[in-house]
Formats: structure tokens, sequence, C-alpha cells
């Protein structure tokens, strides 16, 4: 029992920072820091391959070839202590010390180095920072001019207004001048009275009045194509980079003139003179980056007050949410689409004695909102734009308009004709346009 305890007992005696053993490499060295703390900073060391007084002159030098960003991120993580700083000035030989502890004793005389190493890391990020933001920023500015002058998404609300108008005419809800963009996400969840695999939901419903009024309605997302990009960029952290820029801007100058203060003619310090002709290079940059973002936030609470939302309230959507609910609609909607139009059989056009009865019967244009008469519910779908439409729908992807030749002069018969009578498709899309 006595060889056991001798084998396996903890040495409770505390041991002083000042004196403290830690196993370094494969043997035993003496350090003034506390064992995990010298550990981390062992491991940062050995991704230098130079002596530590070259990397203190990298410093003072703010040398861009010795030390890389990833290095002075690495350094300002494990900056040395003022205890620290004081237990190795007062041991004497460095030298007897472990490698962390004569790091600290190279650069620990480094004037501000904490606050030189926040400078020089914005100073090399700065470039890498502004190719990020940039794009972001138009970005966002792109999808609220799309959302502002989109034809398409415009008549795609109009139709829901209208269809919403119609189902509450006998209500207190009836003649609204419009609804919150919110709605659109709800539309799916309304049943219909009389639930059938080809119309379950108010959103099948209005799909197929898109369809049968204007089918490229049902792809307005195609004259969006920043919306999806922009519900990814939150903009609130696109500020914040921005105003951290600014900030750090105005710290690096403060610094400057501090360190002209201080700054030791025989420390061979070039902290004062390089940071100097950084900022010169870039302050223009940021200003202009200051200004496209106060653009851009003006574009965002334009374009929300168009749409009746709120941008500073505090419940206020933010951006990338307020454009995520339209491409969630958006897809919602191609969806309905495709059931839709999956569960309707497409005809075939008519024979021309067939045509001219059509046509004849069909003298004026009906509501493209009002569902078509009795005989021809089965057959509601054209050809032509709905059958671009659904093919560009189920490929998932925008196929580019077929060119035509301008000095052609042959004129290509009229053969897609609308069961419901609307040959000619400029007269069927001015119908189409709810008032």
């Amino acid at each position: 029992m006595d060889d056991l305890a001798d084998t396996f007992t903890i040495d409770a005696t505390p041991q002083t920072p000042s004196r403290m053993t830690s196993s370094i490499g494969k043997q035993n060295v003496t350090t003034l820091l506390e064992t995990t703390r010298a550990n981390n900073m062992a491991i940062m060391l050995s991704r230098f391959k130079i002596e530590y007084s070259a990397v203190r002159q990298a410093l003072l030098d703010l040398d861009d070839f010795v030390l890389s960003i990833d290095n002075l991120k690495a350094i300002s993580k494990q900056l040395p202590t003022a205890d620290e700083v004081t237990r190795i000035k007062d041991f004497g030989d460095v030298t007897k010390l472990a490698k962390a502890d004569q790091f600290i004793y190279e650069i620990m005389s480094i004037p501000r180095l904490s606050q030189r190493m926040d400078c020089m890391i914005f100073r090399r990020r700065f470039e890498l920072d502004l190719e990020e933001i940039r794009p972001d920023l138009k970005t966002v500015r792109d999808a609220c001019l799309e959302l502002r002058y989109s034809q398409l998404f415009k008549r795609t609300l109009q139709a829901i207004l209208a269809v919403g108008n119609r189902l509450n005419g006998s209500t207190f809800r009836g003649s609204a001048q419009g609804f919150r963009l919110e709605a659109l996400l709800k539309i799916k969840e309304t049943k219909t009275a009389r639930v059938t695999p080809d119309c379950p939901t108010l959103l099948h419903y209005i799909a197929r009045v898109l369809l049968r009024a204007e089918p490229k309605l049902t792809l307005f997302i195609k004259e969006l194509p920043n919306l999806e990009p922009a519900a990814r960029i939150s903009f609130q952290s696109v500020s914040q980079a921005v105003q951290s820029a600014i900030t750090s801007r105005a710290k690096v100058e403060a610094e400057i003139q501090l360190m002209k203060q201080l700054r030791d003619p025989s420390a061979n310090d070039q902290f004062v003179t390089v940071m100097q002709h950084f900022i010169v290079q870039v302050s223009d940059s940021v200003e202009a980056l200051k200004k496209l973002t106060a653009s851009v936030e003006n574009d965002l609470r334009s374009v929300f007050s168009y749409y009746g939302e709120s941008f500073d309230s505090p419940d206020s959507l933010k951006p990338e949410e307020f454009f995520g609910m339209i491409c969630s609609f958006s897809s919602s909607l191609q969806k309905a689409a495709i059931d839709v139009a999956s569960r309707t059989p497409t005809p075939q056009p008519p024979s021309a004695d067939k045509q001219k009865t059509i046509e004849g019967s069909q003298s004026t244009v009906e509501d493209p909102l009002a569902p078509p008469p009795k005989h021809e519910r089965q057959r509601t779908f054209g050809r032509g734009d709905l059958d671009e439409a659904l093919r560009t729908l189920k490929e998932g992807h925008i196929r580019r308009q077929r060119s035509t030749s301008p000095s052609s002069s042959v004129r290509v018969p009229m053969s897609k004709v609308f069961v419901d009578g609307r040959q000619d498709r400029r007269t069927e899309s001015r119908a189409a346009t709810p008032s």
C-alpha cells in the first residue's frame, strides 16, 4: 500500500509563478508563465522560422514580407500582460527561460504594442475588407432598384389584390387599397371551399388566374436577379464592417499623433512613416465607402416605404428578411403554377371553323380574373407564353428570348390562340392588367 501511495499520490505543493517548470519540447525548462499560457505561446511560436529578434524588427518596420496577416493576428492574441513583463524584467538571465519567455522579452519594449498591432492588422486587411463590402452594398442597392421598378411584380400584386377584394367584397375588408407583403406567405395557408387536387389553396387559384391572364407573371423573379443574393446579405453586418473601418481609420490617425511625441530616433521605428502614407492612400476610399453605405440605406428606406413597410422601427423587418420574404413567395408561386398546369390538359389549337365560332361568340374581352365559362373550365390554358413559362419553371432556369430578324418581312400566322377567344396577345395583356 505504501508503494501504491508513493506511485500515484499527486504533489499538492503549490508552485510559485516565478519559478514554474513546464514541459516544453522534450526537456524541462524554466518559465515564468502559467503552464497553459506557455504551451499556447509555444504552439504559436512554432509557426515562425526566424529569430525572435527578427520578429521584433519586423514589427518596428511594419514589414509585410516577414509577417503575414495570420502572424499578426496570432501575436495580437498572445501579447504580454503587465505582470508578465515585470516578472521577466526582474529575472535576470533570459537565456535560461523558455522560448515563450524569450519572445516576450524581445517584443515587450515596443511602445504601445497592443495599439500598434490593431493598426497593423487594419492596414493589412483594409483592401480585403473593401473587396467584400463593396459588392454586397451594390447587390443590396440593385435589389432595391429592381423591386422599385419591376412591372411584373407590381402586376402580380395587383392581381392578388383584385382576387382578395373579390373574395372580401361583402365584408369590411373589401375594396382594400393594398395589403402587407407578409400576407404573401399566408396565401398558401388559405384553403379553398372545395379542396381539389388541382386547386387546393388560394395560392393555387392565384397561379391559375395568372396562367390564364398573363403566364409570365408567375416568373416575376426574372426581373429581380439580385433579390435572392440580397436575401443572403446581412445589411447590419455590412454596416458594422463599414463603421469599423471608419473607427479604425480614426484610431490610426490618433495613434500617429501619439507616436510622433513618443518616437525615439534611435529605435528605428517606421510606424509613423508607413502609417501616414497608408492614411493618405485610403482616406478617399473610406469616405466613398461611408457615402455608399448611407446611399444604400436611403434606398432601403425608400423601397420599404414604397411597399408600406417600416424601416426604422424596432420590430421592422431586416432587409434580408424583406428580400427573403419575396423570394419565398416567388418559389411557392412557381411550384403552385407547376401543380396547376400539370393537372390541367393543354388543348390543341382549334380548327379554322371552330376558331371563327369562338371569335364570334367572344367578341368582347371579359375580366381576366373572372372564372372561365363552364364549358371551357377543363381547357382554360392556351399555348405560347404558357408553354414557355412552364418549361422555364420545370427546368429551373431562365431561357433567353428567341431573337427575331428585323429584316424579315414574312409575318408568321397567329396560331397560338387562347380558347377563351383572346387571339390578340397584346389585347389579352391589356385586359389582364388589373386596374
